[in-house]
């Protein structure tokens, strides 16, 4: 699970800066900067801190990470078949 990129995508697009969300969320710089490049994984207790700040429910914001972990695996699987399938079509002929 991603759950770095899901809460810097969820910060950026509600427009909260770094050092705003910092501050709401009362955590420092750095700590933020590695989460959101998902170099720790926080505890429970500071996501749900992250959440309270970006005004995001916290089961949604996993289920978002979930959804999109679950596609950064297996979309490029799902974008390749019509390529598959049209080199097996045009193999056949």
């Amino acid at each position: 699970m991603n759950i770095g990129k899901t809460l810097r995508r969820i910060r950026l697009k509600k427009g909260i800066s770094k050092n705003e969300l910092c501050s709401r969320a009362g955590l420092n710089k750095g700590y933020v900067y590695r989460l959101e490049n998902d170099l720790i994984s926080p505890t429970f207790s500071t996501l749900e801190k992250v959440s309270i700040a970006l005004e995001e429910s916290l089961s949604d914001i996993i289920k978002l990470s979930e959804t999109e972990s679950v596609h950064s695996l297996y979309g490029d699987v799902v974008s390749a078949r019509p390529v598959w399938g049209s080199a097996a079509d045009s193999s056949q002929e």
